[in-house]
């Protein structure tokens, strides 16, 4: 790490809008920075202790749940919405009201692009006692109410992988306004050192006899970004907002292309409407098969769209309890059934590229791939 790590920093922090942004190795090392930040605070009492309940959506990436178990936290699984495939907060409610005294945190994922509201967030953790941290790697450049999504309580993590809305090729970090957690988190990214931290003068006074270059203030791990990351990285922040256009002028042509095919892009409502149209910056395409049978017929269609090179994917992992992984580490799993608005988007939706660099003729492609297949399997 060194000035272009640091100038990455303050370009995110600027562009966030927050007093501090803590840059990474991976969006993933940023959600197992967060929460080893929240378990033993340099400064405070810790907000959460091993066995505490954390409640997370059901549809998730492995490593938004792979830090809290990893960390001696317990992941609740809640369903999510089927009209956004957020954690649902009604349900969530009534995970914490049937174990109030378990339940201590939630971290939602703000899904493919699409932000989550910020009040309702702060508004269900302050209600509940929660800490809220957000999982925001899927939605760089969405925002709400004029606040970048994600930002609410200690904050979130981004992830800036080779296909996402900017790229350092691996790469993460966390936005935050927390001053001591930023610097914990600083922290905790190199070792546990205290150098990189703003208090970094503070912790040598009681100990002058040792070396403040290597002066140990925390727990911590080997997370950090290399110089060449951060100066990649460095190169497009200018220009998120261009390729959050790009992205959605793709979106906006796939849409078009499935009226009246019996599929429809999951989302499409954001394009049009005036108020939410910076809510959503469109990270993946999901494209959801209506009708009857649509479970196989969407298995039809992902072969036939694989055959003319059009790459597909599930939604996330499906619903992640079913996850092989998580049958064979999980104690007390819910049964996957219970999930139903999951299971439904499992087995009717699957997504396709969204990349602001693709050019006219592959979105055409795309458009003409899409519209063709669909059209062939109509209910």
């Amino acid at each position: 790490m060194g000035a272009n790590v640091k100038k990455f920093e303050s370009l995110m922090a600027q562009y966030l809008k927050v007093k501090h942004f803590v840059m990474m190795n991976s969006g993933s090392s940023a959600n197992l920075a967060m929460f080893e930040a929240l378990l033993r605070p340099t400064k405070k009492p810790p907000y959460l202790k091993p066995g505490d309940g954390v409640l997370v959506p059901v549809i998730a990436w492995p490593t938004t749940i792979w830090p809290i178990i990893q960390l001696g936290l317990k992941p609740v699984f809640v369903d999510v919405e089927p009209s956004t495939f957020a954690l649902d907060l009604v349900e969530a409610q009534k995970a914490v009201d049937s174990n109030p005294d378990f339940i201590k945190a939630i971290f939602p994922i703000h899904p493919l692009g699409r932000g989550l509201d910020s009040d309702d967030l702060e508004k269900f953790s302050d209600t509940n006692g929660l800490v809220l941290i957000n999982d925001v790697c899927e939605s760089l450049g969405s925002w709400y109410k004029g606040r970048h999504t994600g930002v609410a309580g200690f904050g979130g993590s981004f992830s800036f992988y080779f296909s996402h809305h900017i790229t350092t090729m691996e790469g993460g970090g966390v936005a935050t306004n927390d001053s001591d957690y930023a610097d914990d988190l600083r922290s905790i990214r190199s070792h546990g050192w205290s150098r990189d931290r703003s208090d970094a003068n503070v912790w040598q006074e009681p100990y002058s006899k040792s070396d403040s270059k290597f002066l140990f203030v925390s727990t911590g791990f080997n997370v950090r970004p290399m110089e060449i990351q951060a100066a990649i990285g460095i190169s497009q922040i200018s220009d998120i907002d261009l390729f959050i256009e790009k992205r959605k002028s793709l979106a906006r042509k796939v849409a078009l292309s499935l009226i009246d095919t019996g599929v429809r892009l999951v989302g499409s409502e954001a394009l049009e409407e005036v108020e939410s149209s910076n809510s959503h910056s469109w990270m993946l395409l999901p494209i959801q098969v209506t009708g009857s049978d649509s479970e196989r017929r969407k298995r039809t269609m992902i072969l036939e769209l694989e055959k003319l090179s059009v790459e597909t994917r599930p939604v996330l992992t499906g619903n992640f309890v079913s996850q092989p992984a998580m049958q064979r580490i999980g104690e007390d799993l819910p049964n996957p059934n219970e999930f139903v608005s999951a299971n439904l988007i499992s087995e009717t939706t699957f997504l396709v590229s969204c990349h602001h660099e693709l050019t006219n003729e592959q979105i055409d492609y795309l458009c003409e791939s899409l519209k063709s297949v669909a059209l062939k399997h109509k209910d």
